[in-house]
C-alpha cells in the first residue's frame, strides 16, 4: 500500500507539501499540485482519513541543539536554513521548533544550552553531538521517552531514535581515492589536517582515509583559532615545503590551507581536498587552488531532521535508524549544476 512518502518521493517534493495539496491548505504552484496529483494517481494512493483526523489534533515541539550558526567557516547556516525551511513548510501542521545553539569547542556552553532546554518540555529533539561524552551523559534519561534525532555526527551504540549525515568512514575512504588518484609519480608524502578539537565524525574520517590512501601520511592537528594556529599554519607551510604533495582537510577549513597555498605560491604543485561549500571554500575551489570538496548535504540534513520528527509525531511513522547523504564530489567543472539545497 503506497503512502505519503512514496507519493512525496514520486512528486519530488516534500511530504509536507504533499499533506497542503492533499487539503488544499496553503500555498503551493499549480505545476507542482499536477505533480502531486498524478503521483497519487500512479500510486493509487487513499489518505487515511482517521489518520488525518488525529493527526490534526496534534502539535509537535521540537528542540534543537547545535552549534551556533557562524561556527567551522559558517557550516551551521547550512543545516540550520534546511531546518527553518521545513518548519516554514510544516507550521500549518502545528510544527514548531526552538533553537540552543553552543560554542562547539566549548563544553561548558554545550552543557549550558542543554540545561536551558531542559527547562521546558518538547515532543522531540534534535542534536548535533559533536561532544560525545557529554551527549551521553545528558540525554541517558530521555532516550527512552522522547525521540532523540542526531544529525552531522553520530554516536556509536547510542540509542537515539534516528541517525541524519554522511557515512564519515565512507567519506575518508572515497577522499582517500581520489587523492591515489592525483598523488600518481608522487615519492613525497600526504598531510592530513584535522581540528584539535573533540569529534568522532570527524575521527571516522581520518580512521577511513587512512585504510585506504597509499602514501604516508603525517597527521597534523590545528588549534580552532587564535594565536596558536596562525603559529601551527607556519610549520604547516614547512611541511609542504619539504615533503608534501597533497592535503587532505578533514573538516570545512580547506579555505584555511589553500589561502597558504595561494600566497606561498604552491598550490601549482599540492593537490587540496576538502569537505563543505561554506564561502570560502566555494571561492577557492573556484580559483582551482582547492582540487575537490565532498559535501554532506547539510542543508537536506536540516530539513529531513525536522521532517522525521514531524512523521513520529504528528503522522505516528517510522523513519529508517540511519539516514544516510549521499557523497557528492565537487569539482570547479562541475560546480554549476549542483544547486543551493544540496550543499
Amino acid at each position: 500500500m503506497a503512502t505519503i512518502k512514496d507519493v512525496a518521493r514520486l512528486a519530488g517534493v516534500s511530504i509536507g507539501t504533499v499533506d497542503r495539496i492533499i487539503h488544499n491548505r496553503g500555498r503551493f504552484a499549480s505545476g507542482t499540485a499536477r505533480r502531486v496529483k498524478q503521483a497519487i494517481q500512479d500510486l493509487d494512493y487513499t489518505p487515511d482519513i482517521r489518520a488525518r483526523n488525529l493527526s490534526l489534533s496534534r502539535k509537535c515541539r521540537i528542540a534543537v541543539l547545535m552549534p551556533s550558526g557562524e561556527q567551522d567557516s559558517g557550516y551551521w547556516q547550512l543545516p540550520l536554513g534546511g531546518m527553518k525551511r521545513a518548519l516554514a513548510e510544516l507550521a500549518s501542521s502545528h510544527v514548531r521548533a526552538d533553537f540552543f545553539h553552543f560554542d562547539r569547542y566549548n563544553a561548558e556552553t554545550y552543557r549550558a544550552a542543554f540545561a536551558r532546554m531542559s527547562e521546558s518540555e518538547y515532543d522531540g529533539y534534535i542534536v548535533a553531538p559533536l561532544l560525545a561524552t557529554d551527549t551521553e551523559k545528558m540525554f541517558e534519561n530521555m532516550y527512552q521517552t522522547k525521540p532523540v534525532v542526531f544529525f552531522d555526527t553520530d554516536i556509536k551504540n547510542e540509542p537515539r531514535y534516528s541517525f541524519i549525515g554522511q557515512n564519515s568512514k565512507d567519506a575518508g575512504r572515497l577522499a582517500a581515492k581520489l587523492i591515489n588518484l592525483m598523488s600518481r609519480g608522487c615519492n613525497k608524502s600526504i598531510l592530513a589536517v584535522t581540528p584539535d578539537a573533540e569529534n568522532e565524525h570527524l575521527l571516522y574520517r581520518l580512521d577511513g582515509f587512512m585504510d585506504k590512501i597509499d602514501l604516508p601520511v603525517s597527521i597534523f592537528r590545528l588549534p580552532v583559532e587564535g594565536k596558536d594556529q596562525k603559529n601551527r599554519l607556519d610549520e604547516i607551510i614547512a611541511l609542504i615545503r619539504e615533503e608534501v604533495c597533497a592535503v587532505y582537510v578533514t573538516d570545512s577549513s580547506a579555505h584555511v590551507i589553500a589561502e597558504l597555498l595561494e600566497r606561498e605560491k604552491l598550490s601549482e604543485r599540492v593537490n587540496l581536498l576538502g569537505f563543505d561549500m561554506v564561502p570560502e571554500n566555494v571561492t577557492y575551489l573556484k580559483k582551482g587552488i582547492i582540487d575537490f570538496i565532498l559535501t554532506q548535504r547539510p542543508v537536506d540534513q536540516g530539513v529531513l531532521s525536522i521532517q522525521t520528527l514531524y512523521k513520529k509525531v504528528i503522522l505516528g511513522s517510522e523513519s529508517e535508524e540511519e539516514q544516510f547523504m549521499p557523497i557528492d564530489i565537487i569539482t570547479r567543472e562541475n560546480m554549476s549544476t549542483f544547486v543551493d539545497g544540496h550543499f
